[in-house]
């Protein structure tokens, strides 16, 4: 770190550095899971006081650039898809963001997803697929359990395209559709077992390795679910 330009001009103070820090940490400069120095060596190399650093680092927390461990230090934060989900979940619960718009994101990203892996299927992991879809069967009278099990049952098949953007957006969405559920939901009385033959279905065009069919089984499922389930405009 020794050879990196600290120096600032000290206007705006701790946002002038807290945006000088996050270029560093967008251009690798400052790497993930990298420890920083102390509070003191960071307001020295800046020339600022060390209160002015303070609240630079609790800018960059708060953008979940960094993480603080006690007794351990600070450490670049390697990007989570749950800040999205966060973000994403705050505009569900103003408004910005409804129902149908969760269903078509859904519907766009997953079926790819599932071709994606279905030509690849050797980086999938069946075994926790499997383990996912006997979840939800052995809690079927637990919904929110069982929500849990459908939801790591798409991320995992998302996970397996490798593709860090693709993950991000599934795995928020996918939460998100959980969210909306658990707002007020009325579903048909097949829709469980409905529910459980498609993943079933999703399993075995991913084994087979038949992109085609995986896309066409995940894109019916979700247009399936979405007509089954009636979701309550509760603030």
């Amino acid at each position: 770190m020794e050879d990196l330009d600290f120096k600032v001009k000290k206007k705006n103070l701790y946002e002038t550095v807290a945006d000088r820090m996050e270029d560093m940490i967008l251009s690798n400069s400052l790497r993930q899971g990298e420890r920083l120095p102390s509070e003191q060596e960071l307001a020295l190399k800046f020339g600022i006081s060390r209160n002015v650093m303070r609240e630079s680092l609790k800018l960059l927390k708060e953008r979940q650039l960094i993480v603080q461990k006690n007794g351990e230090g600070t450490f670049i934060a390697k990007p989570e898809s749950g800040s999205v989900t966060e973000i994403l979940n705050r505009m569900l619960r103003l408004d910005d963001i409804g129902y149908m718009d969760v269903y078509e994101m859904r519907k766009l990203l997953e079926p790819y997803a599932s071709r994606v892996v279905a030509e690849k299927k050797d980086d999938l992991d069946f075994e926790k697929l499997e383990q996912y879809l006997q979840g939800m069967i052995e809690s079927k009278d637990v919904w929110d359990k069982r929500i849990d099990y459908d939801i790591q049952f798409h991320i995992c098949i998302a996970e397996a395209t490798g593709n860090p953007l693709l993950i991000c957006f599934i795995n928020s969405m996918v939460s998100l559709w959980k969210t909306i559920l658990l707002r007020g939901i009325v579903t048909q009385q097949e829709g469980h077992q409905d529910g459980i033959e498609f993943h079933k279905r999703i399993i075995e065009s991913l084994k087979q390795g038949d992109p085609d069919e995986a896309e066409a089984v995940m894109r019916a499922h979700i247009e399936k679910s979405a007509k089954m389930c009636w979701v309550e405009d509760v603030q």
